[in-house]
């Protein structure tokens, strides 16, 4: 018993101690907010990180809770998701690995059809200048 103890005061510190680290992920937790140049995949990843670290100094986050913050800390771009999400689900019951999943595949369709119009239309708009260029040519010549 006196050994679970050492090694329980060496990995988690004194009570104040973890009280302290508490308080401390709780502020993080509360203020924590995806910025619009971070991906979900990051923002998650440092969410999780406060969750399992409360987790473990004895105080679990609830399922819902973490659902509900996730929703409320998502930039502009997510709105129509969040909206859709709130709308057609039961968000106490909805599971934050589903939540995620639906986000993550959300992202996907954000980004890569921008990339890909850009491209085309970058491409399209070269080659109508050139083909102007030489219809330009062509008529000054004859």
């Amino acid at each position: 018993m006196e050994a679970w103890d050492i090694l329980q005061v060496t990995h988690e510190g004194t009570n104040a101690v973890k009280v302290s680290k508490l308080q401390m992920l709780t502020s993080r937790f509360e203020t924590i907010r995806m910025d619009d140049h971070e991906t979900f995949g990051e923002f998650h990843a440092k969410l999780m990180d406060i969750v399992n670290s409360s987790f473990n100094l004895g105080e679990p986050i609830s399922n819902s809770k973490v659902v509900r913050k996730i929703l409320r800390s998502l930039p502009e771009r997510f709105r129509a998701k969040v909206t859709a999400i709130e709308e057609s689900k039961d968000v106490d019951s909805l599971k934050i690995d589903e939540l995620v999943g639906s986000l993550q595949t959300f992202e996907m369709t954000l980004v890569s059809p921008r990339k890909a119009k850009g491209i085309a239309l970058k491409a399209i708009k070269e080659e109508s200048l050139s083909s102007e260029s030489e219809d330009d040519e062509k008529m000054s010549e004859g």
